[in-house]
């Protein structure tokens, strides 16, 4: 029996590449930080890519903004999210602090995202 990797796994493994950690994350959220001191945080925990970014370019392939209660647009300082989003893990991205949540297609789409990003 094989064992593969899952695609939030193999998403995490990119990032690391590219961004440092902000921590050893939790069973849930695994923080970033660029050069520039901007956050991204990823969720482990999904069959598919979700990231919450401070900003995004809306043209970048692949990426769809996720938001139940304001679809398309970003999380308002006062919307709830995922709790994981701690002073710990990416205090820029927690409650208090508009936030972007993405879908992200697949792992190319990601590797344009981090190139964006880590210039953003």
């Amino acid at each position: 029996m094989t064992n593969l990797k899952t695609i939030a796994l193999i998403a995490e493994e990119e990032l690391a590449k590219h961004l440092s950690s902000t921590s050893n994350g939790t069973q849930y959220i695994a923080g970033f930080r660029t050069k520039r001191g901007r956050e991204l945080a990823l969720e482990r925990n999904r069959d598919s890519i979700f990231v919450w970014v401070e900003c995004i370019d809306s043209g970048l392939p692949g990426i769809t903004i996720r938001n139940v209660k304001k679809p398309g647009m970003p999380y308002s300082k006062d919307q709830g999210r995922n709790s994981n989003l701690n002073a710990t893990n990416a205090p820029r991205l927690k409650r208090g602090k508009p936030a972007f949540y993405l879908e992200v297609a697949a792992v190319e789409d990601l590797k344009e995202l981090i190139r964006w990003y880590q210039a953003a």
